[in-house]
């Protein structure tokens, strides 16, 4: 019989990405975009997670409905709460009148890019 290894000790756990990326399972959802937004980093087929219990801040990235659609939108408090389109800022809708209920779904809290295609690639390898 021979002693325990001492690199027993340094056991890493499985990395669960149900435990790092959602904090409220019963209100989080995983969403797909269908377009790219380059100034947010959110590439076509990107997986969204959204979590509608969390409450929006100035600049958040949420999930809204414009006319019955969902569309990823930045959340802006000043000078009156509204949304923006995230790649044309000038183009803003008001809570109060281009939307039902109250216009955000829900908080885009992590945002999954597939690394392989190499869209925000700088200098792409030739």
């Amino acid at each position: 019989m021979g002693f325990p290894s001492p690199a027993l000790d340094f056991t890493e756990q499985c990395i669960s990405l149900d435990q790092k990326l959602i904090s409220e399972p019963s209100a989080t959802y995983v969403l797909r975009s269908t377009d790219s937004h380059w100034k947010a980093g959110i590439m076509c087929g990107a997986y969204l997670v959204v979590d509608s219990s969390k409450t929006p801040c100035d600049g958040s990235i949420v999930v809204g409905t414009v006319h019955a659609e969902f569309r990823v939108l930045r959340y802006r408090k000043f000078p009156t709460p509204h949304l923006e389109e995230i790649d044309e800022p000038e183009r803003k809708f008001n809570l109060l009148d281009d939307f039902e209920d109250d216009g955000v779904f829900g908080v885009v809290t992590w945002i999954l890019n597939d690394a392989r295609a190499g869209e925000f690639d700088d200098v792409p390898v030739m």
